[in-house]
């Protein structure tokens, strides 16, 4: 330890009364529409309760905060502590140390996401493009479509990995059931026994196809009994009324009961891949606690397969809007007749121009945007004239240079991906996904207004 170490400041005032006016927190604080987000914030509350509420300005500043920095809530909040310039960008005009607790409680960010939902996102996303337009920063000229996949955070599945987690979660729950009807009660669920063939599984390096089936199998049947003790339980807790003694309210309840639906469905569909030997089956569900996902299939070099919602996104002069998002793959070329119509109530215009990849060139969008008298960068539909005139070979270097400009919005993916908190969707709140995606783009698109 040094001997002569300074203090901290000399001054109470860390930046002795001095700051940087050029701080990227100040000036994108500028852009933020804080006063329209701050009435259509306090619609959600009762009218007696708005005195005791946290403010707008922090709440959104703090899940900004969170997309751009890639910070868990936990971690924004120890942020806030430590940077004064992002206290003024969530609404404090004074330097709040944290001494013995947080200015707000980690879990309140969670509970404020599930109670705003998606159309606040939503209003939110419109709130920014209403600062593009009137600071003519964005025009809808032209459109850029293209779709993607945002891989949501979860393990990578597969079937024994799969049943070890609903065979562990009901064999606590089953557990915990006991403990409130009988703590005395003996009950067997060879959680033991099924947990060392799920280790030893695990630590197999080279795993055959009568290896897995083996092993798949066992887990079936241990998957299997755990269910029905389970419902058992339930139903004898449910008889005699012991669930009203505060352990198990009804809210909890209808969890497990909604839950146990899930691991049923599980179930089945792994029976019947084991009966058909096969690997394929309708709604595979991939993960037990966030049922929706589903495997997209992606055919791209090291990821043939991606987990998580596919979205077709708009970007217009550099800006990006969410148009569509679905858990389950869909063609995007099917999306373009919705995504003139929400860009015309965008911009109160159709765009002069569209350009995407040859998977929105179907005849009946061609048809459509020639009825609309809107240019696009699709490849003509026959064979190419032997004898080309200037005329042609023009056209085909304008439609070449073109498509080049299509690498602009492939660059966007992989810089909203890697920098705003989008690698991995992980909001598990009700519409949680899209509300991550929508937040992302809008936090992209007031970065980019500030450059």
């Amino acid at each position: 330890m040094y001997r002569n170490q300074l203090p901290i400041f000399k001054e109470l005032n860390p930046y002795c009364g001095q700051i940087d006016g050029n701080n990227r927190w100040i000036r994108l604080s500028e852009l933020v529409p804080w006063d329209e987000m701050e009435r259509l914030y306090l619609e959600y509350f009762d009218e007696r309760k708005r005195g005791t509420l946290k403010k707008s300005r922090t709440i959104l500043g703090l899940f900004l905060g969170q997309m751009l920095l890639k910070n868990s809530d936990r971690d924004i909040l120890d942020f806030f502590h430590e940077n004064p310039y992002f206290q003024y960008f969530c609404g404090f005009d004074s330097f709040v140390v944290k001494l013995k607790k947080s200015v707000i409680h980690h879990s309140l960010l969670s509970k404020r996401r599930k109670r705003l939902g998606k159309a606040y996102m939503q209003r939110f996303e419109l709130e920014v493009l209403a600062v593009l337009k009137e600071r003519g920063l964005v025009t809808g000229n032209s459109l850029m479509l293209d779709a993607t996949v945002f891989p949501a955070k979860i393990t990578y599945p597969n079937d024994i990995k799969l049943l070890n987690t609903i065979r562990e979660w009901s064999c606590q729950k089953i557990l915990d059931i006991k403990n409130v009807i009988d703590p005395k009660r003996r009950v067997r669920t060879y959680r033991k026994i099924a947990r060392k063939l799920y280790l030893n599984f695990q630590k197999t390096k080279r795993k055959k196809k009568t290896f897995l089936r083996k092993n798949r199998n066992k887990m079936l049947r241990f998957v299997r009994r755990n269910i029905e003790q389970l419902e058992y339980m339930l139903n004898e807790l449910e008889k005699t009324a012991q669930s009203l003694n505060g352990s198990f309210s009804d809210a909890v309840l209808t969890k497990i009961r909604r839950e146990l639906l899930i691991a049923k469905e599980i179930y089945c569909q792994q029976l019947e891949m084991a009966k058909k030997r096969g690997r394929r089956v309708a709604n595979r569900i991939v993960s037990f606690h966030q049922p929706q996902i589903r495997p997209i299939i992606r055919g791209k070099e090291g990821k043939g397969v991606e987990f998580g919602p596919k979205a077709n996104i708009a970007l217009v002069d550099g800006y990006a809007f969410l148009d569509d998002f679905a858990f389950n793959a869909f063609h995007e070329g099917n999306c373009l007749p919705a995504s003139i119509e929400k860009h015309e109530a965008r911009f109160g215009s159709t765009p002069d121009l569209v350009i995407a990849d040859q998977l929105y060139a179907t005849r009946a969008n061609r048809l459509l945007l020639q009825k609309l008298k809107i240019d696009h960068s699709f490849k003509p539909i026959g064979r190419p004239p032997n004898d080309p005139d200037s005329a042609y070979k023009k056209d085909k270097r304008l439609r070449r240079s073109r498509q080049n400009s299509r690498n602009q919005i492939e660059g966007f993916f992989g810089h909203v991906k890697q920098h705003l908190n989008l690698e991995k969707i992980h909001w598990r709140v009700p519409d949680g996904p899209e509300m991550q995606i929508r937040l992302g783009l809008s936090a992209n698109n007031l970065i980019s207004a500030l450059a």
